[in-house]
């Protein structure tokens, strides 16, 4: 499908988060909100894994060429990440997406991944200044920080089976 496919897993992903900011009130009304925000969370995260497999098999337009360190970054950089997205609420949550997205920006230097990460941490940033605004409580317990490397030990584990590359250099 060429551009095709990424192209349609982009919009569609974008639509997902437009539409339902529109229709969010009669849904929760008649799901409730528990069950609106696990929908909505569970589709929103199928569509993010579509959009991440389309845009590897789009077309390779190296824009810049991977080096080791940046790997290396990608693991530095992700179980702070996972951290803040158990540690911070919605605030948390958009730093998180905004630090995966900045260090798989760095790693991912051909045109379909430069678009794909370049949006989501132009859209984590718009969110996370939104929750900011509503103030941010961190609270990386023990118990948190040790679930956080479980979660980052699994994804470097899943990541060559799910996404189709290895994170490590």
């Amino acid at each position: 499908m060429e551009w095709g496919e990424f192209a349609l897993a982009l919009a569609v992903f974008l639509g997902s988060h437009v539409i339902p900011a529109r229709l969010r009130g009669p849904l929760v009304a008649r799901l409730g909100k528990r069950a609106y925000i696990a929908g909505y969370s569970l589709l929103s995260l199928g569509l993010l894994y579509w959009l991440i497999l389309a845009a590897g098999r789009a077309p390779f337009v190296e824009i810049w060429p991977q080096e080791p360190w940046m790997r290396w970054l990608v693991n530095l950089v992700m179980p702070v990440a996972v951290l803040a997205a158990l540690t911070g609420g919605m605030a948390g949550l958009m730093a998180a997406f905004a630090l995966w997205g900045a260090a798989h920006l760095i790693a991912n230097g051909d045109l379909a991944h430069v678009i794909l990460f370049g949006l989501l941490l132009i859209y984590a940033c718009f969110g996370l200044a939104i929750s900011l605004r509503r103030g941010i409580t961190l609270r990386p317990t023990w118990q948190r920080i040790a679930v956080a490397v479980l979660i980052w030990a699994a994804l470097l584990h899943l990541h060559p089976s799910m996404i189709g590359v290895s994170p490590l250099p």
